[in-house]
């Protein structure tokens, strides 16, 4: 029988859901001591929603994965990937975004000469225009996001955060509607109106697409096009419309959605429940694996 092994908190209520619906599989929540190489754990899928928060786990999931099984999601496109990386992806798939500059992390510890500069903001400012969004190419939940009005907030803020981080400044998009497009299994898409706020206090709004019905084709398309270049079979994107109706991903990679029965209408969340059991099902029954740089 395919065995399933879960990462994640036993009390979730998401996880608790998915598995009341894989009843007739054998589940497990795994909990780890030392680590063999190679692993001495057999499962077929392991449903991972916790290393992302722990060296040792993200560690044990790769070496799972190595071994065979089939881990939701790839642990190897999770340290592969950043905000940058996302946009010069999107670009090369032809999917819009708000115009992008990296800027460097200026710090006295890493001694390599002349190679980093400090950035002419001046010409960062005319690129990109203002208002725009600062923040971190590697962060998530809002953290270190600042929205930057004028030239000396950006060489204020610059100053406080450089020594710290690899930054992007990125055109900010005045949005008329805004959705978080849920992906499962590289090929079912879920559209659901979101109002983005920091943290995790984001609001799910039900809608009947009747606003953008002429962009969800083309969204879909994109969507799922992005998420199998990356091996993710499931993750949250968000896509910003703005004043002129035009489509902008703001969001490309959430590879750890959020999914909160008491945040979203009852009909959203039981569609990523269906879904998302489903694929791991099928997961388990294939020889599928996950794709990696390596060759065996």
């Amino acid at each position: 029988m395919a065995s399933v092994g879960i990462l994640e908190l036993r009390d979730d209520e998401f996880i608790k859901d998915i598995v009341s619906k894989l009843s007739d599989l054998e589940t497990d929540f795994i909990s780890l001591r030392e680590v063999s190489i190679p692993p001495n754990l057999d499962y077929s899928v392991v449903v991972d929603r916790m290393s992302y928060n722990h060296p040792f786990l993200l560690e044990a999931v790769k070496s799972l994965s190595l071994g065979g099984a089939y881990v939701i999601n790839n642990p190897f496109s999770f340290t592969a990937t950043n905000k940058i990386v996302d946009t010069r992806i999107c670009s090369a798939l032809g999917i819009p975004h708000p115009r992008t500059m990296v800027l460097p992390l200026i710090n006295d510890e890493w001694d390599v000469g002349d190679s980093v500069r400090e950035p002419n903001l001046g010409h960062v400012g005319k690129e990109i225009g203002f208002p725009c969004v600062l923040k971190p190419h590697n962060g998530f939940a809002w953290e270190n996001v600042y929205f930057v009005n004028s030239m000396n907030e950006l060489r204020n803020l610059y100053d406080s955060l450089k020594s710290k981080h690899v930054l992007l400044v990125q055109e900010k998009i005045e949005h008329k509607d805004y959705y978080r497009v849920f992906c499962v299994g590289k090929g079912e898409v879920l559209f659901v109106k979101y109002n983005p706020r920091p943290g995790c206090g984001g609001e799910y709004i039900w809608s009947d697409l009747k606003p953008i019905e002429g962009l969800v084709d083309k969204l879909s398309k994109w969507t799922i096009k992005l998420n199998s270049s990356l091996d993710l079979d499931f993750n949250a994107l968000e896509w910003s419309i703005d004043i002129d109706g035009n489509p902008f991903l703001i969001d490309a990679f959430n590879d750890l959605p959020e999914v909160q029965k008491k945040a979203m209408p009852p009909e959203y969340y039981e569609w990523i429940v269906e879904r998302f059991s489903q694929m791991v099902r099928e997961r388990a029954e294939s020889e599928e694996r996950n794709k990696t740089i390596f060759s065996f």
